[in-house]
């Protein structure tokens, strides 16, 4: 039996031997991701609510794809996205396992953590009350017995049954409804999500904003409870991607002109490293 004693082949053998023994360890050593389908992150999105999700040239796009689709390729998982734009349904549809995981622009608040787990902040927002230029409505108190439209089962339905009992409300199942209906005169006004409203008020003139509502709540990704996992996989991503500036792109993508949320800074110190609270981004 002749053995082959070339030094190139013996190096190459080698090397063969070691990559194979690096790729069994990192096998071994990386964390096994809780999913529906094995390989891949079922992800719901709302069509209908640009910038944050909807569909662009048929396909999902937006602020929460961005950023979620980023993600999955950090924690090794393809996205599969799947529209649903009844936004009262999301939760349950996320809590009882149709999907992984929502790119959506909901706020993470105590009564939804009773329902689902939700991954970091990656965005704040306010609520910004919407009327008719014309009205002669200046803020809440002229809404004393009249119609306020809000997305069904949204924070802001929820912030007008709180605070302002004394106004109508009427739910629409999403913003572009809701946006229209206002611009029509059928409400006389409407609580919508900032995320929105640049892009609402320069479509229909007619329209602007009167009183804006700053919330403590952060926007985050709503995850079924209890899947451990899939949360720090998500939460480490964001993480990496507040750190390294691939966050701060995706921000200027969608918010272009825009300073960060302030309340980011505290969540994420990186990022003062990258632009100062208050200073604008690009345009």
């Amino acid at each position: 039996m002749t053995r082959d004693r070339s030094p190139t082949r013996r190096a190459a053998f080698a090397a063969l031997l070691l990559a194979a023994a690096f790729g069994a360890s990192a096998g071994a050593q990386a964390p096994k991701v809780d999913t529906i389908s094995a390989g891949e992150l079922t992800v719901l999105y709302n069509p209908a609510t640009p910038p944050t999700s909807f569909i662009k040239d048929g396909q999902p796009a937006g602020m929460a794809i961005d950023l979620i689709s980023e993600a999955a390729r950090r924690i090794g998982l393809k996205p599969t996205f799947r529209a649903h734009a009844d936004v009262a349904g999301a939760l349950p549809a996320i809590s009882n396992g149709q999907y992984d995981v929502a790119a959506l622009g909901l706020m993470r608040t105590p009564e939804r953590e009773a329902v689902v787990d939700f991954s970091g902040s990656w965005y704040y927002g306010w609520f910004p009350l919407v009327v008719d230029r014309k009205s002669g409505i200046k803020g809440y108190a002229d809404l004393h017995g009249k119609i306020v439209g809000a997305v069904k089962g949204s924070i802001q339905e929820k912030f007008l049954q709180d605070n302002h009992p004394d106004i109508r409300i009427m739910a629409f199942p999403n913003e572009v409804g809701m946006i229209t209906a206002a611009n029509a005169g059928s409400v006389d006004g409407i609580l919508m999500g900032s995320a929105q409203l640049e892009s609402t008020l320069q479509r229909y003139p007619a329209l602007v904003d009167v009183v804006r509502s700053a919330t403590p709540f952060p926007n985050a990704f709503p995850l079924r409870k209890g899947n451990a996992t899939l949360k720090k996989a998500l939460d480490d991503a964001l993480a990496a991607m507040m750190a390294d500036g691939a966050y701060l792109k995706i921000f200027d993508r969608w918010h272009p002109g825009d300073a960060l949320p302030e309340p980011l800074y505290a969540d994420y110190p990186a990022l003062a490293q990258q632009r100062k609270p208050g200073v604008a981004g690009p345009k």
